[in-house]
């Protein structure tokens, strides 16, 4: 999806005062999610944005991460994943048919008769006689309940996720709703955490006819440091930003300094105002120019012919070592 298609289907709505997404709002979008979509094995992806400002930048740029990562999900199997953690981990689920939610480690698994089974030691739990019990799981009765590794959201939480998913299934059509409630995250955005929110607290999205979403909601966000459900993880230079992400977005030059250490992210997005492209991010981006294998690269999806007046971008396909 083009930005010229995104500005026609995406409205902001910041206070009372609704308008059109603008075409370098559009741009970022756009580029967040080329850089989300464009995973290749054996490669990394490093994209630098050069903006006259870079405020709001990067919660565009992470709107269009989430966006492409709604199209893209797999459903994979989740019982072989939770077989393969180690004992003692935390989990939680939520019984589909009652809609009780517990927290437990996981002490053991077993089979009998041919039939496995997992067990957990109950944490948490809303009625205190379930606190200690020992629940016994069977493989086959394991989709009646989703199990994460991180804690559901609160069920004000969850209707406003519901309302961002039918938003998004609204803008790309293939979404797959199990990717909501999946535990995998789409990216990670280093940034002052403060800032970032504050610039965004009376933002909303208008998808088409759309009821508006908090643009909050709509990122799915979430600390990086909390084993909290989130689509989209959030820290400081400073913080926790671990993990394993698609795509890892550094705002600002504070954000830069720490990309040597967003080592589990498959590609990264560096976004920049024009006082903060200084001597040393342009020979790092030199030096990357020196190795890149961008001329081999097979890009899905179309680049625009043009991005917003103001719009400084090159991107290098390194061999990710």
């Amino acid at each position: 999806m083009l930005p010229a298609e995104l500005s026609l289907r995406i409205s902001i709505l910041d206070g009372c005062e609704k308008r059109v997404l603008p075409d370098w709002a559009a741009s970022l979008v756009w580029l967040g999610a080329w850089c989300r979509s464009n995973q290749m094995a054996g490669h990394r992806l490093i994209v630098f944005a050069v903006l006259p400002s870079r405020e709001l930048a990067a919660a565009f740029a992470g709107l269009g991460c989430i966006v492409a990562g709604s199209s893209v999900y797999e459903e994979k199997l989740s019982w072989p994943k939770f077989r393969s953690l180690p004992l003692g981990i935390g989990v939680f689920f939520i019984n589909n048919s009652s809609g009780a939610r517990y927290g437990g480690d996981i002490i053991g698994f077993r089979e009998e008769n041919g039939e496995e089974f997992i067990e957990i030691n109950i944490t948490k739990a809303a009625k205190r006689s379930s606190l200690g019990v020992i629940m016994t799981v069977n493989k086959r009765h394991f989709d009646d309940y989703q199990f994460t590794e991180n804690k559901p959201p609160s069920a004000a939480k969850a209707q406003s996720l519901d309302a961002a998913g039918n938003a998004l299934e609204t803008l790309v059509g293939n979404s797959n709703y199990k990717w909501l409630w999946s535990d995998t995250a789409e990216g990670l955005i280093v940034t002052s955490v403060t800032s970032f929110e504050n610039s965004i607290e009376n933002l909303s999205l208008l998808i088409d006819s759309s009821p508006p979403i908090a643009v909050s909601n709509f990122l799915c966000l979430g600390r990086n440091k909390d084993q909290a459900h989130a689509k989209l993880r959030i820290d400081h230079p400073r913080g926790s930003i671990n993990g394993d992400f698609p795509l890892a977005i550094l705002d600002g030059g504070k954000a830069f300094s720490v990309h040597e250490h967003v080592n589990a992210a498959r590609n990264i997005l560096v976004i920049l105002d024009r006082s903060e492209y200084v001597a040393e991010v342009h020979d790092i981006a030199k030096s990357l120019g020196s190795i890149s294998q961008g001329h081999g690269a097979n890009f899905t999806g179309v680049i625009p012919d043009a991005f917003a007046a103001g719009i400084e971008i090159a991107a290098y396909l390194i061999d990710d070592l």
